[in-house]
C-alpha cells in the first residue's frame, strides 16, 4: 500500500463526481458544449484518481473488504434497509476499470462528437451512465445494486437512442430496453425471493445465509441472477439486442461493450459467486453451458458480419459467454481477469472502428481496404487489440483466455473443446476484419452526401471534424482520437503479465470467504498448445482466405450449402425475437393501454355523465310544479324531523344503540 487508507468520503466521491458533472451540464452548460466536455473529463479524472487510491488500499490488505459501516436508508415494514459501500478486491478492480475506460472514452468523444448538435447532451448522458455503473459496483445492498442496475438500463436506452430522429436508432434503443426487461424481471423475482427468506438486503449477509437455506430457494435465487445477467450481458436467448445497439455513437459502443452495461451481468454473478457456488450442481452447469453455447453461437455470426462494429459486437457476446462459462465452472478469478483485460482491448477495438469510420464515412468493410497506409496509428493499435483478443502470446488476452481454458480443461472437457474452437473463430473473424479493412486497395467508402447516416447516422454539419477524406483524401484521425488508442494499447499488451505473479487472483479471492479461496497460477501444457494453435490457426485461415484470396474459398462456401446463408441471417433469431418478443410486448402493452383507456378512463367519464343524466331525470319527475306535490314533500320532511327530535329527547335511540348519539354528536 503506497498511500494511506482511503476514507469513506473519498470513495463516495468516486460516485458523486460524475453525478456532479451531469447536474452541472443539465443546469448550466447546455448552451456551452465545449465546456460540458471538459467538465465531464475533469469529473471522471477525479473519479479515476480516487479509484486508483481505493485499489491501492484494497491491494494492501489482499483484497479483503474495507470496514465501512452502512447507513440507514429507509424502513420496510419492521425491517431497516441500509445503503453503503462494499469496497473489496472485486469492487476496487471494477471501479478502476470503469473510470479508466470512461476517462479515455470521454477524451475520444471530444474529437468524435465534435460538431454534433447534441454534444452537451451526450456528455450529460455519459456522466450519468458512468455514475450508474459506479453505483452498481460499489453497492453493499442488493436493493441499492438493483436501483443502479435499472439506472444503467435507463441511461443505456438514452445513449443507444441518442440520435432519436433516426428510426433505426429509436428502434434499437427500444429493443435493448424491452429485451433486458425480460432478464430484469427474473432478477427482481430473485430479489423478492431472497429478501422474503433472509429479511436482509446486505450482499455479504445474503452470501452467508444461502448455506442455511433450502436448496430449492438457493436454486431459484441463482436462476433469477442468471436471468438478469443474461439480459444485461447479452447471453442466449437474450443476446439479440446488443448488435442493434451499434446504432448509438461509437464512443457509447466503446464503453458499453467494455466496462459498463454488458459487464454488469458478469459482475452480478461474480458478486454473488458464493451463492452460485452453493447452488445445486445442475444450476452451475446451466450457467456454464449457457456461456459456452453463447460463445460459439455469437462467434459464428462474427465470421460472416460485414459491418466492423457488428463484428466487434458479436465478439463481445462471445467473450462474455467465456466469462459466464468460467463462473459456472467455478473459475471466478479467471472470469474476472478476462473481464479486466477484455475491457481495455475491446474499448480499443471499438475506438479503432470509430476512427476508421471517421475516415471512410462507413462501417461496411467491403467499402474499405488499404487503410493501413493512410491511418498508421489506427492500424497499429487495432492490430494490437486484435492480437490480444485472439489470445496471442504474450499479450493480455493470452493470459486471461488461457485461465478460462484451464478451468474448462479441469472440469468439463466438452466445454474445453468448445472454448478452443471459439478461440480459433475469434482469431479468424478479427483478422478477417483486419485484412478487409486495412489491406488491399481502398474501395471507395461511402459517398460524401451520405456522411451523416454512415458515420453513426448523426447529423454533424459538413464543416465538423467528422467531415473526412474530402479535405485532401484519407487521413489519420485527430489527436483527441488517436491518443486514447495509444493509451489503451498499453494495457492490451502489458496487463496480462500480472497473471504469473498471482496478484490478480489473490485480489479477487479477497472478496470471498476463506473457504472459497484456492487460486494458484498454473500452466497446463495441453491448454497452452491448444490455445496457441487455435489462435495462430485462425489468423492463418483468415490470411489464406481474405489476404491471399485463395480461389478455394468460394468452392468451400458452395459445399456448405445453405449454412452460410443461415448464419448470415443470424439463425433467424432476430426475426423470431422481433415478432415473438419485442413486437409482442409492444402490441400487448398497446392493446392493454387501449382497453384501459376505453373501459376505465372513458368508462369513468361516460359513466359519471350517464349517472348525472339519470339522477336529473329522476329529480325532474319529482319536480312537477304542482302546489299539492310540493306541500306533500314539505310535510314528509317536517314529520321526519319531528320524529327524530322525539326519539333523541326520549332516549329511544340510546336504548336501541347505546352511545350512538355521543359518537354522532360529540
Amino acid at each position: 500500500m503506497l498511500l494511506p487508507e482511503i476514507p469513506e468520503a473519498a470513495v463516495w466521491a468516486i460516485y458523486f463526481a460524475p453525478i456532479a458533472s451531469f447536474v452541472a451540464i443539465v443546469a448550466f452548460l447546455r448552451t456551452r458544449p465545449l465546456l460540458a466536455g471538459r467538465v465531464t473529463i475533469a469529473a471522471v479524472f477525479v473519479a479515476w484518481f480516487l479509484a486508483l487510491w481505493a485499489l491501492d488500499t484494497v491491494s494492501g490488505q489482499d483484497g479483503e473488504a474495507v470496514g465501512f459501516a452502512p447507513h440507514h436508508w429507509f424502513t420496510l415494514f419492521e425491517f431497516e434497509v441500509d445503503l453503503g459501500i462494499r469496497l473489496d478486491g472485486l469492487s476496487a478492480m471494477m471501479l478502476f476499470v470503469v473510470t479508466s475506460i470512461s476517462l479515455l472514452v470521454q477524451i475520444y468523444s471530444t474529437g468524435y462528437m465534435a460538431g454534433d448538435g447534441g454534444y452537451a447532451r451526450f456528455f450529460a448522458f455519459m456522466s450519468l451512465f458512468t455514475a450508474a455503473m459506479l453505483g452498481l459496483v460499489m453497492s453493499s445492498s442488493l436493493l441499492q445494486l438493483f436501483v443502479h442496475w435499472e439506472l444503467v438500463g435507463l441511461t443505456s436506452y438514452l445513449l443507444i437512442g441518442f440520435w432519436f430522429h433516426k428510426p433505426s436508432a429509436a428502434a434499437a434503443a427500444k429493443k435493448a430496453f424491452i429485451v433486458t426487461r425480460f432478464g430484469d424481471f427474473g432478477f427482481m423475482l430473485a430479489v423478492v425471493l431472497i429478501w422474503s427468506k433472509t429479511h436482509t438486503f446486505d450482499i455479504f449477509e445474503i452470501n452467508e445465509a444461502v448455506h442455511t437455506l433450502p436448496r430449492a430457494v438457493v436454486a431459484g435465487f441463482v436462476l433469477g441472477l442468471l436471468s438478469g445477467a443474461a439480459g444485461k450481458s447479452a447471453q442466449f436467448p437474450l443476446h439479440f439486442w446488443l448488435p442493434d445497439a451499434m446504432e448509438g455513437p461509437t464512443p457509447v459502443s466503446s464503453i458499453v461493450h467494455s466496462a459498463t452495461m454488458v459487464a454488469a451481468g458478469v459482475y452480478l454473478l461474480a458478486r454473488f459467486f458464493p451463492s452460485v457456488h452453493a447452488a445445486p450442481g445442475g444450476i452451475q452447469m446451466l450457467i456454464a453451458y449457457t456461456g459456452g453455447f453463447t460463445a460459439i453461437f455469437a462467434a459464428s455470426m462474427g465470421i460472416v458480419a460485414t459491418d466492423i462494429k457488428r463484428v466487434l459486437a458479436y465478439s463481445t457476446i462471445s467473450q462474455l459467454g467465456y466469462m459466464v462459462m468460467a463462473l459456472g465452472l467455478g473459475g471466478y478469478p479467471a472470469a474476472m481477469f478476462h473481464l479486466f483485460t477484455h475491457a481495455f482491448f475491446k474499448s480499443l477495438l471499438f475506438q479503432g472502428a470509430g476512427s476508421v469510420s471517421h475516415a471512410t464515412n462507413t462501417f461496411e468493410m467491403p467499402l474499405m481496404g488499404g487503410l493501413r497506409k493512410h491511418m498508421p496509428i489506427t492500424f497499429a493499435t487495432f492490430v494490437i487489440g486484435a492480437l490480444s483478443l485472439s489470445g496471442v502470446f504474450p499479450l493480455a488476452g493470452f493470459w486471461s483466455k488461457d485461465e478460462i481454458l484451464l478451468d474448462a480443461w479441469k472440469h468439463d472437457k466438452f466445454l474445453f473443446a468448445v472454448a478452443t474452437v471459439v478461440a480459433f473463430m475469434t482469431a479468424l473473424y478479427m483478422f478477417r476484419a483486419i485484412f478487409m479493412t486495412f489491406f488491399g486497395e481502398y474501395r471507395g467508402g461511402a459517398p460524401a452526401e451520405d456522411h451523416g447516416p454512415a458515420h453513426d447516422a448523426h447529423a454533424a454539419p459538413a464543416s465538423s471534424s467528422h467531415d473526412t477524406g474530402h479535405h485532401g483524401g484519407l487521413h489519420e484521425s485527430p489527436r483527441s482520437m488517436t491518443f486514447p488508442l495509444m493509451m489503451l494499447s498499453i494495457p492490451a499488451v502489458l496487463f496480462g503479465l500480472i497473471a504469473p505473479t498471482g496478484f490478480f487472483g489473490k485480489l479477487m479471492e479477497g472478496a470471498l470467504d476463506p473457504s472459497l479461496r484456492h487460486f494458484e497460477f498454473e500452466i497446463e501444457p495441453v491448454v497452452l498448445v491448444a490455445s496457441t494453435v487455435a489462435a495462430l490457426g485462425g489468423i492463418a485461415a483468415a490470411a489464406a482466405v481474405y489476404y491471399a484470396q485463395m480461389p478455394a474459398s468460394s468452392a468451400i462456401r458452395s459445399r456448405l450449402g445453405p449454412l452460410p446463408l443461415v448464419v448470415e441471417r443470424l439463425y433467424f433469431v432476430n426475426e423470431f425475437a422481433e415478432t415473438g418478443m419485442v413486437r409482442g410486448v409492444l402490441h400487448g402493452f398497446g392493446r392493454g393501454a387501449a382497453l384501459v383507456d376505453k373501459y376505465l378512463v372513458d368508462g369513468a367519464v361516460n359513466g359519471a355523465a350517464y349517472a348525472t343524466r339519470i339522477a336529473g331525470d329522476i329529480l325532474r319527475r319529482a319536480q312537477t310544479g304542482q302546489v299539492q306535490a310540493n306541500t306533500s314533500l314539505m310535510m314528509v320532511g317536517v314529520v321526519a324531523a319531528a320524529g327524530t327530535l322525539l326519539a333523541l329527547s326520549g332516549g329511544l335511540i340510546d336504548r336501541v344503540s347505546p352511545g350512538l348519539v355521543e359518537r354522532l354528536m360529540p
